[in-house]
């Protein structure tokens, strides 16, 4: 098993007319914090989406590997499948739900066919206070600052047990 738990090797992507990303490599080591900086329009994003499957394979040339073993996502779900979350500066919530609703949209849980919003809102109660964050599932995210915000962006993410 190689070193690393993940890396990005040659990765390309072209858009009309503009090579957004030509031949970026990125290795990640387990317990590993990387940050990747530059200018607007440096490629920043366009290798986070690959990654996350926003650019799915064959739009991109070059490898993806997750523990030793190549990956070739679709979709972001596929992208999840493997452990993969990715948690953006620009904020995927639905302002006018509860935080509770928002840290499971399209995730929700079912008993008997119907969404079980008394599992909804234990398990964003547990995530919440596992992160130590002080935020009440019910209220709406409309009426959140935005670092709280982005607290429930992580929430969102940490509910999907996710491993990287």
């Amino acid at each position: 098993m190689s070193e690393y738990i993940l890396e990005m090797q040659n990765i390309t992507k072209e858009f009309p007319g503009v090579i957004a990303l030509n031949n970026v490599n990125l290795k990640v080591k387990k317990g590993e914090i990387h940050a990747l900086c530059g200018e607007n329009g440096a490629g920043k994003s366009t290798l986070m989406k690959i990654l996350s499957g926003v650019y799915p394979y064959g739009t991109y040339s070059g490898k993806i590997i997750i523990d030793g073993e190549e990956k070739h996502f679709s979709n972001i779900k596929d992208s999840e499948k493997n452990g993969i979350a990715i948690i953006y500066q620009e904020l995927t919530l639905v302002k006018y739900m509860t935080v509770g609703q928002n840290i499971f949209l399209g995730e929700e849980p079912v008993k008997n066919g119907v969404i079980d919003w008394l599992e909804v809102y234990s398990e964003s109660s547990k995530i919440l206070n596992e992160l130590k964050i002080d935020i009440n599932p019910y209220i709406k995210v409309m009426n959140l600052g935005i670092g709280h915000q982005q607290m429930v962006e992580i929430a969102k993410a940490i509910s999907k047990k996710l491993k990287y």
